[in-house]
């Protein structure tokens, strides 16, 4: 996958984030979870998948 590809969606503004914004990823109850910047509204989210 590259760094340009969506990566979700920002839960806030409801704008797209590429993998180029996610500041760490982790697991949450066994699932993959991420905190990523949004480069729309500059918020710091949990993106949803797109």
């Amino acid at each position: 996958m590259t760094r340009r590809q969506p990566f979700g969606q920002c839960p806030n503004c409801h704008g797209s984030i590429t993998r180029d914004y996610v500041l760490i990823e982790y697991e949450s109850e066994g699932r993959p979870a991420a905190f990523a910047e949004c480069p729309d509204c500059r918020d710091v989210v949990h993106p949803s998948a797109e």
